[in-house]
């Protein structure tokens, strides 16, 4: 999904004490760790347009590298799959679905049926918090916020009513899915799909199911801050240590939790890095659905879940909603738990602080 203005930075860091030499090369450690497990580790920016971080436990350098394989080519066949900017060839994706609104069915891979499928889910338990027809808005501000970034003197708020004109297309229920024919149509013309929020979580759960069944049972996966850690570290048996970045760039400290966590997802989605200013002002990219401006509830929130699908899913509905909202929400959902912040205050939900790492 190209954003030509925005790569998003990783805003869960991987505080795993990496050797010195860890983004350059796969191996970080050329001497069989404890248990026999070698730690492999490789960083790389391409597909989904953002860093994706992996780092394993294997027996040796080709089953990293056997890893590594299997991660690219999905992390390539998913983006083509739930790019919304552009199309590919041979592939008919998120883009091609948006070109034929209002004209035919398209048919399409399976997983972006059930993706779209959860989408419905989502905007549903969080009562359009979170919506995947949600386009006609969002491509406006992302058109205003560029134009803001590369012409910072001629920044400009877009008007209301265009705001207003674009949200009479974003009925999901114009969202029609036909799984026996393994077809989606827009039945709105005007009506586009924004797959910006749970893609990313969902391609890594997807990726992590296929590894798993491969065989690999000590890994950790970060795509662009969705974070999904597999098992624990193999050569002690201890639990991943994650770090939930601070929200506040210009803060001392930049990590204000370390969570301790075994085969689970944690997301973090905030409005600090994705803006632009007009008259001093910052205008985010988490644009609330009620108001149609960007949302002014919190500044983040990291959510932990069993897997990276939902977690991707709800982050930015949580974003959109009064902290009771959502900590009611999350108390309604197995294995769910939540960081917000706001203005340097941190809420959470009841189980979150058992989570955290005890040194």
């Amino acid at each position: 999904m190209r954003k030509p203005y925005f790569v998003r930075a990783i805003s869960i860091l991987l505080l795993l004490l990496l050797a010195s030499t860890g983004i350059a090369c796969s191996v970080s450690e050329k001497n069989p760790a404890k248990g026999g497990s070698l730690r492999f580790e490789q960083n790389f920016v391409g597909p989904f347009d953002t860093v994706t971080t992996l780092l394993a436990y294997c027996n040796d350098e080709a089953s990293f590298q056997q890893l590594e394989k299997l991660v690219r080519e999905d992390l390539d066949y998913y983006h083509s799959l739930f790019d919304f900017y552009d199309n590919h060839p041979g592939v008919n994706n998120i883009k091609t679905i948006n070109d034929e609104a209002g004209k035919t069915g398209v048919e399409v891979d399976p997983v972006i049926i059930d993706f779209l499928e959860q989408c419905i889910w989502a905007e549903n338990i969080t009562e359009g918090r979170v919506n995947v027809a949600f386009g006609s808005v969002l491509s406006i501000w992302h058109r205003v916020r560029t134009e803001g970034i590369e012409n910072p003197m001629q920044a400009s708020l877009p008007s209301q009513e265009e705001l207003e004109l674009a949200n009479l297309h974003t009925d999901i229920n114009k969202l029609e899915i036909d799984k026996e024919a393994g077809t989606v149509y827009l039945a709105d013309p005007g009506m586009s799909l924004d797959v910006g929020s749970g893609s990313k979580g969902y391609a890594c759960e997807l990726i992590t199911e296929r590894a798993v069944a491969a065989g690999f049972e000590s890994f950790v996966i970060s795509l662009g801050g969705n974070v999904r850690c597999v098992g624990v570290k193999s050569d002690s048996g201890m639990m991943w240590k994650i770090g939930v970045r601070n929200p506040d760039v210009e803060a001392e400290n930049k990590v204000l939790d370390v969570l301790s966590v075994a085969d689970k997802a944690i997301v973090t989605s905030g409005i600090y890095e994705r803006y632009y200013t007009v008259d001093d002002i910052r205008y985010h990219h988490i644009i609330h659905p009620d108001t149609l401006m960007p949302s002014r509830f919190f500044d983040s929130v990291t959510m932990i879940a069993p897997d990276a699908k939902v977690a991707d899913a709800l982050t930015t509905a949580l974003l959109n909603m009064p902290l009771e909202e959502g900590q009611e929400l999350l108390a309604a959902l197995e294995g769910c738990e939540a960081l917000w912040i706001k203005d340097g205050q941190r809420y959470t939900t009841t189980g979150y602080d058992d989570l955290l790492a005890s040194d």
